[in-house]
C-alpha cells in the first residue's frame, strides 16, 4: 500500500531538525485543503493526536470559508484530533497586495493559536511547486538575493516559530494518496482563479518547466537556497552599516551618503523593516537618490509610507510614525 510522501518528508525534516522530535505540542496550519490535510495525518502518525493540534485560520475573504471551516472542524472531530480556528480581520490598504496582507494577516492569527492551544511550533503545509512559483514570482518582479530565496525551511514570526517540512514534496504525489485513500478534502477556487499571477504559473507555466526539465522543484530549490546564503551575508553586513550609521533620532546622512548606492539601499530597507516596514525596489531606488542630493545642498527630504513617513531632521534622516486610525 502507498504510504503518505508528508510522512517520508516529516522524517527527512526531522533529520536535519532533530530538536523538533523534543517540542511538547505542534501546530500544523490546517486550510482543509489536500497539502495541509496530508501534512496533519502525517504528524498525527509520527506524533500521535495528544501531541498535535490543527489550527484554522478563516480569512473571511470568500463565500466558502465557513464551509472549510466546517469541513476542518468534522475532520478533526472524526480522528479525536484537537482543533482550534479564529477569524482574521484582512486590513487592505491602497497599493497593497490582497494576498500579500492576508499572508500576514494569517501569520499573525496563527501564532495567537499556537500560544493559547501551547503549540511551540506551527507546521505549514507548502511543498516543491509551491517553492517553484515563489521563485518564478520573484524572478517576474525583478527581485534579488532576498526574494530568490523563496521560503525558508524554518522562520520566526509574530514570536512563533513556523517550519515548512514538505518543500521537497511535490503536490501531486500528496493529492495522488488522498485520492487513493478516499480522504476528503476541500479545494480553494483561489488556486485556479487565472486573476491570481500564482495560479497561471501553477497551471500554465509549470507544466511547461516540467516538460523541459523534470527535476525543476530540486534545481529551483538549489538555486534558491544559493540566494538564501547570499542574502544572509548581504544582510550581515547591512547590519554592520546600520551600526555605524544609526545614532537616537534616525540615521546620520553623512554615513549613509559614505556608502555606495547599493549597500546604502540595504541599510535603509533593513532600518525600515525593524519599524515594520517594506520598501519596494522603486521606493528604495528614489530614497537612495534622496539622501545622495542632500551632499548637494537639498535641504528637503520626505517620503511618505504606509504608517509613517521618512524625513530629514538636520544631519539626520528619520521615521516618524503615524497612528492609525
Amino acid at each position: 500500500m502507498q504510504s503518505n510522501p508528508a510522512v517520508a518528508a516529516l522524517e527527512r525534516f526531522a533529520e536535519r531538525h532533530p530538536d523538533i522530535d523534543g517540542v511538547d505540542r505542534i501546530g500544523i496550519a490546517f486550510s482543509g485543503g489536500a497539502d495541509s490535510t496530508a501534512l496533519l495525518l502525517a504528524a498525527v502518525s509520527r506524533w500521535g493526536e495528544q501531541r498535535c493540534c490543527a489550527l484554522h485560520v478563516d480569512h473571511g475573504l470568500q463565500a466558502g470559508a465557513a464551509a472549510f471551516a466546517r469541513h476542518c472542524r468534522a475532520f478533526c472531530d472524526t480522528r479525536k484530533i484537537a482543533y482550534a480556528e479564529i477569524r482574521a480581520q484582512v486590513p487592505i490598504a491602497a497599493g497593497q497586495s490582497v494576498e500579500e496582507q492576508a499572508r500576514e494577516a494569517r501569520y499573525a492569527a496563527l501564532a495567537d493559536l499556537a500560544r493559547g492551544a501551547g503549540c511551540g511550533i506551527v507546521l505549514l503545509a507548502q511543498h516543491g511547486d509551491d517553492q517553484a512559483e515563489s521563485l518564478l514570482l520573484a524572478l517576474l518582479r525583478g527581485a534579488g538575493p532576498r526574494g530568490l530565496a523563496a521560503m525558508p525551511e524554518r522562520l520566526q514570526r509574530r514570536g512563533a516559530p513556523f517550519a515548512r517540512p514538505l518543500l521537497d514534496c511535490a503536490a501531486a504525489e500528496l493529492r495522488d494518496w488522498l485520492d487513493a485513500q478516499g480522504i476528503g478534502y476541500v479545494d480553494d477556487p483561489m488556486n485556479r482563479d487565472p486573476a491570481f499571477r500564482r495560479s497561471r504559473i501553477r497551471h500554465e507555466l509549470l507544466p511547461v518547466i516540467a516538460r523541459i526539465e523534470p527535476s525543476y522543484r530540486r534545481t529551483f530549490a538549489r538555486s534558491a537556497a544559493l540566494c538564501a546564503a547570499a542574502d544572509a551575508e548581504l544582510q550581515q553586513r547591512a547590519r554592520d552599516d546600520l551600526g555605524h550609521c544609526a545614532v537616537p533620532g534616525g540615521l546620520r546622512l553623512d554615513a549613509l551618503r559614505s556608502l555606495g548606492a547599493a549597500r546604502r539601499g540595504e541599510v535603509l530597507r533593513l532600518w525600515l523593516r525593524e519599524q515594520g516596514l517594506r520598501l519596494d525596489r522603486a521606493r528604495t531606488d528614489e530614497l537612495v537618490k534622496q539622501v545622495a542630493r542632500t551632499a548637494t545642498g537639498a535641504a528637503r527630504l520626505e517620503m511618505q509610507l504606509p504608517g509613517g513617513c521618512v524625513v530629514r531632521r538636520g544631519a539626520l534622516l528619520a521615521f516618524e510614525s503615524v497612528a492609525l486610525q
